[in-house]
């Protein structure tokens, strides 16, 4: 339930005095005898409608000259007559009127028109019903707030029509419905919008009737008649101000509808009869309505208007500046002297809170330049056109550059003040602020969009579009609602104003926490709201750079949000029937190991894995998926990859090892969600994908198969599958071609020359399957086993056509040789035979030397005594040379060097 308190309306709101069972029109309505300067806004003429130059204060608070009018020849702006609906605060089905004792003929042409001022937006806002016994809405106009249509519908229900109409809350809009049933016309006219249309008749819902609208009914304004017996719904009915209704019993023409839309003097529709109307006092008032009277220059003015609201808590003017532009709105600057004084007025009544030993009421959105000594708009930034600044306090200077409104004390003058010194602000609008509620559950019953238009209890007043409203009430913020008495909400922080993160306790709404932070802002979708309710560009956030003023656009910089009961430790669910895919993408970056000798290898490589989680919701995610970094991966469920080699071993990584988790953005984002505090851009989990990359060096063995070493070809195999995944629940997939080698192909002994990923299957589980083939380098061995083991078999060989004088030469290069190193394998090696063969020539040569020798030596006459003297030692240090010349290392070839010796 409201809370009662004093409602003053500013900007163009217009209120009268309450008026009960009375027809419009019947009640006085004096002066006060004392008046303030604000008082003659709160005041209108008694019925009669005389022109009233009072009324011209309405019109210039809006800054629009007034149109010719039907009393414009009389120097002034005629009042329209009009009412207010449902004044109580609370929503209720007794505020109407009602057609009385008026009796309305069978109609075979109507014209209803009217001007409409929307206060709260709902579903179902009845304008006019007109009932009679066999139909609740043989004349029925509605306006639907939520998806801005009008509906009408006639004559037994036989004749129903929509239009799209652009409906605004607070601002007077025009509305005639000309219906010409003979000629099955309809006229639609809604603010600037015009449609002509050919009826549609239901014959089936006329029966015996005629096409008519038939008489001796009665008319509502504000309520919907759902019964016959006259019963209305608290669902149906209308918050708004309504002026200058007419009905017709004829079909106005163009003309006379746009003389009344625009408030035009048209004799012709002056000479057409009403058959009812507000300023006839048609209409009989009922229940919390009041009537009001309204200036022709606000309601049909169609010059821009302007809207100011003054905060009465004191701020130096840099504070003042930045607290307009929080609601998106500069600090107010008067333009002429009307406009100043109109501000003044309206505003004059908060001195006391505003005012200090300054005497100021209000800062002027104005500031002085030092260098050219002139005041200068903070609006355009040029000299200021016209001021009220006296001759005394018109200078700028160094501790006088800001300009104070005076207070009740000095009306309507300004003087320059230091900028340090504090007073209210007054902030100006080309339009009514938006506010929007953020943090709310999806089911709550508060309203999410408001609008800053009125004072309750002397502070600014947040209206709900739709019932509820953020007011001032017992020295708190409070929100409540009009349509549910129990709803209720209150700040528990003590602040100046609820813009901005706040916490708030909460009764009887759907939502299941009873204290919850709400943030309220007036950013617009593409910027972010900090928590103190300014409003940054939304790419600034999360930008490693602080932009808000208390730090928060780098606080919240999460980039994914898990569902309830989110489980890490179980892979995401199947989608549409078909099981999880895990896109797999393998960047090989080099191969760092080649060991014949011991058959490993060990290959850099960085892993991507990618699949869709359909369990979480993205949050603000950038273009370039590496700034979508997910802090704390160890909350999320990520696939743990097996690696298997050719000999069915775990292959192992290194310490080194690293991962990273991201996420890709492949789509647009979602509709805002204003469930979330502050603005977020959010991305499904089935439709964007997880990217996790790993850094890994993998070390496995190899089955080398060196039969033809060193014109050897070697196949090395790797096998990767995610643990405990079956192809039921989810597979691997190549990621496009799947693999990709970055490396340097060509190693110290072999070559890589082609590399392949494909899948394997088995029972059940898929696999990727590594293939690389190397091919051997054999021109090293050419150059450094084959050219010098023949080189030395021909020089051993050689050695038979010698001079034995020379054959200290043929000693010297045999030493000159060096080893090789040959891979140890339990079979022969090509390069095996090759030895072998070699060793077995060089041994046959030998042999064939020492015999020889041996024939020479006893072929010699010896002197006596030496017969039986060994062998020279030239023998021997053939052997030896011969015998050690050859490789050291290796396998078979020493063995054989140590069998001949």
């Amino acid at each position: 339930m409201w809370v009662e308190g004093r409602v003053e309306v500013m900007g163009g709101g217009s209120v009268g005095q309450r008026i009960s069972g009375q027809r419009l029109g019947s009640a006085h309505r004096a002066l006060p005898s004392k008046q303030e300067p604000s008082a003659y806004l709160r005041q209108f003429p008694k019925k009669g409608h005389k022109c009233n130059t009072n009324i011209l204060l309405l019109a210039s608070l809006f800054h629009t000259p007034a149109p010719p009018s039907r009393c414009a020849e009389a120097g002034g702006v005629r009042g329209l007559a009009g009412i207010r609906l449902q004044t109580s605060g609370t929503a209720t089905s007794e505020s109407l009127l009602r057609s009385g004792a008026t009796v309305i003929p069978t109609l075979a042409q109507v014209s209803l028109c009217l001007h409409v001022r929307p206060l709260h937006l709902t579903r179902s806002m009845p304008l006019v019903s007109y009932k009679v016994k066999a139909s609740p809405k043989e004349l029925y106009l509605e306006l639907d707030g939520t998806a801005g249509r009008l509906a009408f519908e006639c004559c037994g229900g036989s004749v129903k029509a929509r239009l799209k109409v652009p409906l605004r809350l607070y601002e007077w809009q025009p509305l005639c419905l000309v219906l010409h049933l003979l000629t099955r016309n309809l006229t639609f006219v809604y603010d600037t919008l015009m449609e002509q249309v050919g009826l549609e008749v239901d014959i089936s819902k006329l029966g015996k009737r005629g096409l008519e609208v038939e008489g001796g009914g009665e008319m509502t304004v504000g309520q919907s008649a759902n019964t016959l017996e006259g019963q209305f719904d608290l669902s149906q009915s209308l918050h708004a101000e309504v002026a200058d209704l007419r009905l017709y019993d004829t079909a106005l023409t163009t003309a006379q509808i746009e003389s009344f839309t625009g408030c035009f003097k048209d004799e012709l529709l002056l000479q057409t009869p009403e058959l009812m109307s507000l300023e006839q006092g048609s209409f009989e008032v009922r229940g919390p309505t009041e009537e009001i009277e309204v200036s022709a220059a606000e309601v049909c003015g169609s010059s821009k208007k302007s809207f100011a609201m003054l905060f009465p808590k004191k701020k130096n003017f840099k504070e003042a500046v930045y607290w307009c532009e929080k609601f998106r709105g500069q600090v107010a600057l008067p333009t002429s002297g009307p406009e100043n004084q109109d501000i003044f007025n309206r505003f004059v009544q908060f001195s006391k809170s505003c005012q200090d030993m300054w005497q100021g009421l209000y800062w002027v959105g104005a500031r002085g330049d030092l260098t050219t000594g002139q005041w200068l708009s903070l609006r355009d930034r040029q000299p200021l056109a016209w001021h009220n600044l006296s001759l005394a306090s018109s200078s700028v200077t160094e501790h006088y550059q800001c300009i104070m409104a005076g207070s009740a004390l000095h009306p309507y003058e300004w003087y320059h003040a230091p900028c340090s010194v504090s007073t209210c602000s007054v902030c100006s609008f080309t339009a009514y602020p938006l506010i929007h509620m953020r943090g709310l559950c999806r089911s709550s019953l508060f309203d999410r969009s408001m609008y800053l238009h009125e004072y309750l209890n002397d502070q600014p007043m947040f209206d709900g579009a739709v019932h509820s409203r953020v007011a001032w009430v017992d020295d708190a913020w409070v929100i409540e609602s009009r349509l549910y008495p129990k709803l209720r909400a209150r700040i528990l922080e003590k602040v100046d104003y609820p813009l901005g993160l706040h916490m708030w306790e909460v009764e009887g709404d759907k939502c299941p926490h009873k204290k919850i932070e709400l943030l309220l802002t007036a950013c617009r979708k593409d910027e972010f709201t900090c928590n103190d309710g300014t409003c940054i560009d939304s790419w600034r956030r999360c930008d490693l750079s602080t932009d808000c003023p208390d730090d928060s656009d780098e606080l919240t910089c999460e980039v994914v949000k898990t569902a309830e009961g989110y489980n890490p430790s179980l892979p995401p669910p199947r989608q549409s029937s078909r099981p999880l895919a895990l896109y797999l993408y393998l960047n090989i970056t080099s191969v760092r190991k080649f060991d014949v000798q011991t058959f490993s290898l060990a290959v850099d490589t960085i892993i991507t894995l990618r699949w869709n989680e359909s369990r979480v919701i993205f949050l603000n995610l950038q273009q370039d998926y590496r700034r979508n970094k997910i802090k704390d991966q160890y909350k999320m469920w990520t696939p743990k990859l097996v690696v298997i080699d050719g000999t069915n071993s775990w292959v192992q990584g290194s310490t080194s090892d690293g991962s990273d988790l991201y996420v890709e953005r492949l789509t647009q984002p979602e509709d805002d969600d204003d469930s979330y505090h502050h603005e977020e851009d959010t991305y499904k989990g089935s439709y964007n994908s997880l990217v996790y990359q790993m850094h890994k060096s993998l070390y496995f063995r190899c089955d080398l198969d060196l039969q033809w070493y060193p014109f050897d070809s070697q196949r090395c195999r790797l096998y990767f599958t995610v643990q405990d995944l079956t192809d039921s629940s989810g597979r691997l997939v190549k990621d496009g071609p799947g693999l990709e080698f970055s490396g340097t192909r060509q190693l110290l002994e072999y070559n890589l020359v082609d590399e392949a990923l494909v899948d394997v299957t088995v029972n059940e589980v898929t696999s990727m399957k590594l293939n690389l083939k190397f091919i051997n380098l054999y021109k090293y061995y050419a150059m450094n086993a084959f050219l010098p083991s023949l080189m030395m078999v021909v020089i051993s060989y050689s050695t038979l056509f010698f001079h034995i004088d020379d054959f200290e030469l043929v000693l010297a290069s045999f030493f000159s040789q060096g080893s090789l190193t040959i891979p140890k394998t339990s079979y022969l090696k090509l390069i095996d035979v090759w030895y072998v063969s070699l060793i077995s020539q060089v041994f046959i040569v030998i042999i064939s030397l020492v015999l020889i020798e041996n024939l020479r030596l006893h072929s010699l006459k010896a002197p006596t005594g030496q017969a039986d003297r060994p062998w020279p030692d030239e023998g021997k240090v053939r052997l030896d040379v011969a015998i050690h010349s050859l490789p050291k290392e290796g396998g078979l070839p020493e063995d054989i060097a140590q069998a001949v010796l």
